[in-house]
């Protein structure tokens, strides 16, 4: 049995939502104390999420999401199928084209000095926009199955949940990026709202109908 060491709305959502989308048996434990020497040993700087399986544990959403795709068949194209090459490329540019830049977005301070908050966030949301278009542009031209909301796979649900956080933020804030500015990326993720997985996921950690498109951040 798996344990997911989440805290709501954080990270954790996407392992959340995909080990629900393939009904993978796990056990949810609220990490709240993420500082103790007990934590520090699953995840070195204290992040979410952490992941505990039979054979050790785990950090980091993209390596947890790989090691799933590894163990249970559908996570994402096996590693045979002509399609991993292609999904591994696309998981790693939302991870480092998309996630990283959004950690610039909603915490500037960690990157830059307090003088260059602004330009931080502006060159930030750039980024962000840049590579959202060309996800868009893939999903548009190369319709994978992998990016479809009738046979989802791990990497719409890990790009799901970066839509939510910025999708929920207040349109005048420098980290509100609305999905509607790319449609079919905005399409697929109305169709994994009405997935088993989401609306399981909503419930449990109190995320709303709209959890992608018009989500109230917990």
């Amino acid at each position: 049995m798996y344990t997911l060491h989440f805290v709501p709305d954080w990270a954790s959502l996407a392992v959340r939502l995909t080990l629900e989308e393939f009904q993978i048996p796990y056990v949810a434990s609220l990490a709240e104390q993420r500082d103790t020497p007990e934590f520090r040993k699953m995840s070195p700087l204290g992040l979410i999420p952490a992941f505990s399986t039979p054979v050790g544990d785990m950090c980091e959403t993209v390596a947890i999401l790989l090691w799933l795709s590894d163990q249970h068949a559908g996570v994402a194209p096996a590693a045979n199928s002509p399609d991993r090459a292609a999904y591994l490329r696309w998981l790693l540019f939302i991870n480092n084209s998309i996630h990283n830049h959004i950690l610039s977005l909603f915490h500037p301070e960690r990157v830059s000095s307090a003088d260059c908050t602004d330009a931080t966030m502006q060159n930030a949301r750039c980024q962000v926009q840049h590579a959202l278009s060309i996800v868009n542009e893939m999903i548009t031209q190369d319709q994978p199955s992998w990016f479809h909301h009738q046979t989802p796979s791990a990497i719409c649900y890990y790009l799901g949940l970066l839509m939510r956080w910025m999708n929920g933020f207040e349109v005048t804030h420098p980290a509100h990026i609305s999905s509607t500015d790319y449609p079919a990326l905005h399409s697929m993720l109305k169709g994994l709202e009405n997935r088993r997985a989401s609306r399981v996921c909503a419930k449990l950690e109190g995320l709303g109908d709209t959890i992608f498109t018009n989500p109230t951040l917990v």
